[in-house]
Parts: structure tokens; sequence; C-alpha cells
């Protein structure tokens, strides 16, 4: 665990203070979704994690560093999720719609979260510097990755920026999630997964024929379930 900088010796990494970490996290989860970052004080948090004030700052050294530890946690785990996803789908072209509704699930089951994410960390200078922001741009690389496989395997164009095809896709995804937040429309992002997935492709498919790629990918449904 990183050091921190009031003063104090940080908790060993056991088991028992890693689990009061993430009590901490789960706590402050639910502070900053119902709150935003402004409203949220320490003491909010230490109350949702039924904790002390002195206990938060035995692990992280100010309330920034509290919500930057939310989807560090929250990533990571999902992460791990999403490759074990990439491991079953050879097809780069199902993968992908496997990886975009992989995305809407957990933005939709996880709402507090999304909501954290979406509106208060997107617009933050500090979170961009992150290590928490670097965990997430490494889980965005499933979406790089895939759409390179695809043009090796002759699936996708070979003349469009893989990086450029990641942000097409989580820019559907987000401005989508925004929405659903600020308005509550539509009523299921995850309503949308093939709509999204249609657009993209049409923009990257090699072969213009999809029906002749249908028949070599047989589509899957994945469903992420909240643990």
């Amino acid at each position: 665990m990183k050091k921190k900088t009031n003063g104090k010796t940080p908790k060993k990494n056991t088991r028992r203070s890693k689990e009061k970490e993430i009590n901490i996290i789960e706590g402050a989860l639910r502070v900053f979704g119902e709150k935003g970052f402004e409203e949220t004080t320490i003491s909010a948090i230490s109350k949702a994690a039924q904790i002390s004030d002195a206990t938060i700052y035995e692990y992280f050294s100010s309330k920034e560093e509290v919500l930057f530890s939310i989807p560090k946690f929250y990533t990571q785990r999902e992460f791990d999720r999403l490759r074990e996803i990439g491991r079953f789908i050879q097809c780069p072209k199902e993968r992908m719609r496997g990886i975009i509704q992989a995305y809407l699930e957990f933005y939709e089951k996880n709402r507090l979260y999304t909501s954290v994410v979406m509106l208060s960390l997107k617009g933050n200078r500090n979170f961009l510097k992150s290590d928490a922001y670097k965990i997430i741009r490494e889980a965005s690389r499933t979406i790089v990755d895939t759409f390179s496989e695809g043009v090796e395997k002759g699936v996708f164009r070979d003349d469009i920026d893989p990086h450029l095809f990641r942000n097409m896709v989580l820019g559907f995804i987000e401005h989508l999630t925004i929405q659903w937040l600020l308005v509550e429309r539509p009523a299921s992002i995850t309503e949308y997964r093939d709509q999204i997935f249609d657009m993209c492709m049409r923009a990257v498919l090699k072969d213009a024929d999809s029906e002749s790629l249908n028949l070599k990918c047989q589509t899957l449904n994945i469903t992420i379930t909240k643990e």
C-alpha cells in the first residue's frame, strides 16, 4: 500500500486490513454516489463505513484519495472479468459485442459507481494523473487489442487507428450512460447493445457482406452479474 502523507504508518496489507479498506471504499461509494464530491465529508464516509474518521486516515490521506480508490478497485475487478470473457470468444467481431455488453451491463447494474465515475471524475485533472486512471485506460485496451486482432484476421479494416475506434466505442457508451444518469432515459442502456455494436461495425468491417461474417461468428449473450 502507498505511504500516506498524514505522518501515520499505513496498515499492513493483511487480509483483515484489506477487508477494512474495501469496507471504506464501499461506504464512500454510497456517499459520493448520493451527495457528489463537494458535499461529501470524511465524517459522512466514516459513518457509512461504520468506522471512525481516524481509521479512514490510516488508509487514505485525503477525501480525494478515497474517491480515486473507487474506480481503481472496481475497474480492476471488472477488467479481470472482461479478460475472462475474451478467452472464450475466438471471433474478434463477437468478442467486441461481448465487450460492449460487459460495459453496459456493469454501468447499469452499478448505478452509484457509474454516477461517481461519469459525473464526479470525468473532469477531474488530478484523476487523469492517478493510478486509478491508468487501470481504466488499461481496461480499455481490450477494445484496442480486439480490434487489432480483427485487422490481422481480415475482419476489420486496416486503415483505421485502433485507438480512434476505442474512442468511438466508449463515446457511444458514455454518452448514452450520462443521459441515462441525468434524465433517466432510456430506461435501460443494455437494450442498446446491438445498436451501438451495429453502428461501430458499419464503420470498421472489412467485408461489406456482414452476413458472411455472421456465418463464421456465432452471436453470444454474456451476462455480467453484480457481486
